[in-house]
């Protein structure tokens, strides 16, 4: 029976997670979609997407990125990456689960919104190379990589956050920081 408590709980907390990632997509695309306030609340600095189109004076790219930026994009795109196909490997092995299938669409959500700060600075988006790891052979043990993962995401952004000084690239870490 400890067991079955321990798969319970790996499953309470991959449950979590998801409603975590799901709550901060809910998040961010209020950020970036604001009904109402989009004059008073972006500007040429800190628009995403279409919301870029409501803003006087933002032609892409708005501005040139320096190379420690530019490393920090491309360690969050990558890792975002391997985040999906993690998760693409997980639903390959074990079928159609949850909490993966839904996960999968948040980091999709979280790879648009780092290709869009590509798009805005005129970056070249890298080929996407990342490889699934060999999972493990059962879900508690997979939903525990994930946990791991997760964390270890977390902490990738923390590094990287107090060195961004783009406010819409510290905005997007921080929503994907939480997530």
């Amino acid at each position: 029976n400890k067991k079955n408590f321990s798969i319970k709980r790996s499953l309470v907390v991959a449950v979590a997670l998801l409603c975590v990632i799901i709550l901060a997509a809910f998040v961010l695309e209020k950020k970036l979609y604001a009904p109402g306030e989009i004059s008073q609340q972006y500007n040429k600095g800190n628009c995403l997407m279409d919301t870029c189109l409501l803003v006087e004076a933002a032609n892409y790219p708005i501005a040139t990125l320096d190379e420690q930026s530019i490393q920090y994009l491309q360690d969050a795109l990558a890792d975002e990456r391997k985040a999906r196909s993690t998760y693409e490997a997980v639903i390959e092995k074990f079928g159609p689960v949850r909490p993966f299938i839904n996960i999968i669409r948040a980091e999709e959500q979280h790879i648009s919104a780092l290709k869009a700060l590509y798009d805005k600075y005129g970056v070249v988006i890298p080929e996407d190379k990342s490889l699934a790891p060999t999972l493990p052979a059962t879900l508690q043990e997979v939903c525990q990589m994930g946990v791991e993962a997760e964390i270890a995401n977390d902490e990738l952004y923390q590094k990287m956050l107090p060195q961004v000084e783009q406010e819409d690239i510290r905005g997007v870490f921080t929503t994907l920081a939480q997530a």
